[in-house]
Protein backbone atom coordinates (compact mmCIF):
# COMPACT_ATOMS: atom_id res chain seq x y z
CA UNK A 1 0.00 0.00 0.00
CA UNK A 2 1.92 2.97 -1.49
CA UNK A 3 1.50 6.57 -0.06
CA UNK A 4 3.27 9.56 -0.88
CA UNK A 5 3.75 12.76 1.78
CA UNK A 6 3.53 15.98 1.00
CA UNK A 7 6.17 16.92 3.55
CA UNK A 8 5.74 17.36 7.11
CA UNK A 9 4.70 21.00 7.06
CA UNK A 10 1.63 19.93 4.52
CA UNK A 11 -1.18 17.38 4.61
CA UNK A 12 0.27 13.77 3.72
CA UNK A 13 -1.95 12.82 0.48
CA UNK A 14 -1.98 9.30 -0.35
CA UNK A 15 -1.21 8.01 -3.44
CA UNK A 16 -4.65 6.75 -5.26
CA UNK A 17 -3.20 3.66 -7.08
CA UNK A 18 0.87 2.57 -7.82
CA UNK A 19 0.73 4.44 -10.82
CA UNK A 20 1.17 8.06 -9.03
CA UNK A 21 4.75 6.25 -7.47
CA UNK A 22 5.24 4.82 -10.80
CA UNK A 23 5.19 8.33 -12.98
CA UNK A 24 6.47 10.13 -10.76
CA UNK A 25 9.91 7.74 -10.39
CA UNK A 26 10.25 6.76 -14.44
CA UNK A 27 7.65 8.68 -16.14
CA UNK A 28 8.08 12.46 -15.29
CA UNK A 29 5.00 12.68 -12.97
CA UNK A 30 5.07 15.80 -10.61
CA UNK A 31 4.13 15.59 -6.99
CA UNK A 32 4.77 19.11 -5.09
CA UNK A 33 7.90 18.65 -2.51
CA UNK A 34 7.50 19.26 0.79
CA UNK A 35 10.12 22.84 2.10
CA UNK A 36 12.73 20.56 1.90
CA UNK A 37 12.64 19.71 -1.52
CA UNK A 38 12.08 16.28 -1.06
CA UNK A 39 9.18 13.67 -1.67
CA UNK A 40 8.27 11.51 0.96
CA UNK A 41 6.70 7.96 0.29
CA UNK A 42 6.21 5.61 2.55
CA UNK A 43 5.45 1.66 1.35
CA UNK A 44 3.80 -0.75 3.47
CA UNK A 45 3.79 -4.79 2.23
CA UNK A 46 1.46 -6.67 3.56
CA UNK A 47 -0.02 -10.85 3.92
CA UNK A 48 -2.54 -11.69 2.17
CA UNK A 49 -5.43 -14.45 2.76
CA UNK A 50 -8.29 -14.32 0.72
CA UNK A 51 -7.89 -10.78 -0.78
CA UNK A 52 -7.88 -9.40 2.49
CA UNK A 53 -4.68 -8.14 4.36
CA UNK A 54 -4.29 -10.33 7.39
CA UNK A 55 -0.06 -8.81 8.65
CA UNK A 56 2.10 -6.28 7.76
CA UNK A 57 5.33 -7.94 6.41
CA UNK A 58 7.27 -4.62 6.47
CA UNK A 59 7.33 -1.06 6.62
CA UNK A 60 9.89 1.02 4.96
CA UNK A 61 10.25 4.84 4.56
CA UNK A 62 11.92 6.56 1.46
CA UNK A 63 12.46 9.71 0.21
CA UNK A 64 13.06 11.07 -3.51
CA UNK A 65 14.50 14.76 -4.08
CA UNK A 66 12.06 17.00 -6.28
CA UNK A 67 13.05 19.99 -8.43
CA UNK A 68 10.34 22.90 -7.85
CA UNK A 69 8.27 21.82 -10.18
CA UNK A 70 7.69 18.76 -8.79
CA UNK A 71 9.14 16.21 -11.22
CA UNK A 72 11.78 13.90 -9.27
CA UNK A 73 15.49 15.48 -9.20
CA UNK A 74 17.60 12.90 -11.71
CA UNK A 75 20.88 13.77 -10.23
CA UNK A 76 20.16 13.03 -7.07
CA UNK A 77 18.05 9.96 -8.15
CA UNK A 78 21.27 9.40 -9.92
CA UNK A 79 23.41 9.38 -7.44
CA UNK A 80 21.33 7.17 -5.04
CA UNK A 81 21.25 4.15 -8.10
CA UNK A 82 25.09 4.71 -8.03
CA UNK A 83 25.52 3.52 -4.36
CA UNK A 84 23.00 0.84 -4.62
CA UNK A 85 25.19 -2.15 -6.14
CA UNK A 86 27.62 -1.48 -3.83
CA UNK A 87 25.62 -1.54 -0.90
CA UNK A 88 23.96 -4.35 -1.91
CA UNK A 89 27.24 -6.58 -3.71
CA UNK A 90 30.07 -4.66 -1.92
CA UNK A 91 30.74 -7.53 0.21
CA UNK A 92 31.42 -9.36 -2.76
CA UNK A 93 34.34 -8.02 -3.33
CA UNK A 94 36.95 -9.19 -6.16
CA UNK A 95 40.04 -8.50 -4.21
CA UNK A 96 40.85 -9.12 -0.96
CA UNK A 97 42.07 -5.79 1.16
CA UNK A 98 45.25 -6.07 2.39
CA UNK A 99 46.45 -7.92 5.88
CA UNK A 100 45.39 -5.40 8.67
CA UNK A 101 42.54 -3.75 6.62
CA UNK A 102 38.94 -5.19 7.03
CA UNK A 103 37.11 -4.52 4.00
CA UNK A 104 34.07 -2.22 4.80
CA UNK A 105 33.51 -0.52 2.09
CA UNK A 106 29.94 -1.92 1.56
CA UNK A 107 28.59 -0.78 5.09
CA UNK A 108 29.73 2.60 4.17
CA UNK A 109 27.88 2.50 1.05
CA UNK A 110 24.74 1.33 2.87
CA UNK A 111 24.85 4.02 5.46
CA UNK A 112 25.12 6.33 2.41
CA UNK A 113 21.74 4.62 0.94
CA UNK A 114 20.27 5.05 4.13
CA UNK A 115 21.02 8.46 4.50
CA UNK A 116 20.01 9.27 0.83
CA UNK A 117 16.97 7.74 0.43
CA UNK A 118 15.17 6.83 3.91
CA UNK A 119 13.55 9.39 5.71
CA UNK A 120 12.25 8.47 9.86
CA UNK A 121 8.45 9.57 10.72
CA UNK A 122 7.71 11.76 13.01
CA UNK A 123 5.15 10.15 15.82
CA UNK A 124 2.04 11.97 14.13
CA UNK A 125 2.96 10.61 10.81
CA UNK A 126 3.61 7.01 11.53
CA UNK A 127 0.08 6.82 13.26
CA UNK A 128 -1.20 8.18 10.77
CA UNK A 129 0.04 5.74 8.36
CA UNK A 130 -1.00 3.03 10.68
CA UNK A 131 -4.82 4.18 10.73
CA UNK A 132 -4.70 4.05 7.27
CA UNK A 133 -3.66 0.79 7.33
CA UNK A 134 -5.76 -0.76 10.09
CA UNK A 135 -9.05 1.27 8.19
CA UNK A 136 -7.88 -0.17 4.93
CA UNK A 137 -7.66 -4.08 6.26
CA UNK A 138 -11.00 -3.39 8.25
CA UNK A 139 -8.86 -4.56 11.46
CA UNK A 140 -5.33 -3.57 13.29
CA UNK A 141 -2.94 -5.27 11.36
CA UNK A 142 -0.61 -2.42 12.03
CA UNK A 143 0.81 -2.33 15.51
CA UNK A 144 2.18 1.06 17.42
CA UNK A 145 6.08 1.89 17.22
CA UNK A 146 7.69 2.95 20.57
CA UNK A 147 10.97 3.77 18.99
CA UNK A 148 10.05 6.37 16.91
CA UNK A 149 10.51 10.32 18.28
Amino acid sequence: MPGFSCGRDQRAAPARTARTAEAFISKGGRIPPDAEGFVRYAQVIVSLRDRHAVEVLRVGFFQYRALPDGSLDREHFDGIMAVVPEAAFGWLQVSKPPPGVIGAEHRFAQRRLEHLSQWQPTKAEFVKLRELVNRKAGRAIMQPRGDLP
